[in-house]
């Protein structure tokens, strides 16, 4: 089952889509402040945009991080097994198991992964905005 991608952390839905420019540089600056005040890039655009607060937060601690690297590192293997699954079933391969359930697991797990390790970070940010938008 795949998440609602229209809705935000404040349960507000965000249909419209505005797409938008900036210089390499501009950028680069954009993600390091997002990062800086551990939000999304889309949302600290809409903050900065809306004049609301975009603040820095400490940084999370140590533990934190060991946790965040340690869950991406299991999204990515689940990830490869997924893949293999797939690219097994396509090429006539035995596979033992339903693939589709699988996949179905596998996104579940990523979405639930992404959400702790979110937490873990005490961002704010959910996986309902993704990155590539901006």
């Amino acid at each position: 089952m795949k998440s609602n991608k229209t809705k935000g952390t404040d349960g507000v839905a965000k249909k419209i889509v505005f797409p938008i420019r900036f210089a390499a540089d501009e950028y680069e600056q954009l993600k390091q402040k997002a990062n800086e005040a551990r939000v999304s890039i889309t949302e600290f655009i809409r903050r900065a945009a809306l004049r609301r607060r975009v603040v820095e937060l400490p940084p999370p601690p140590e533990l934190n991080w060991k946790l965040y690297t340690e869950l991406n590192a299991i999204g990515v293997n689940l990830n490869q097994i997924a893949t293999a699954a797939t690219n097994a079933s396509k090429t006539g391969k035995a596979v033992n198991f339903d693939v589709e359930q699988l996949q179905n697991l596998v996104e579940s797990l990523r979405t639930s992964i992404k959400e702790t390790q979110m937490q873990l970070l005490e961002c704010g940010v959910t996986v309902d905005e993704p990155e590539e938008i901006i």
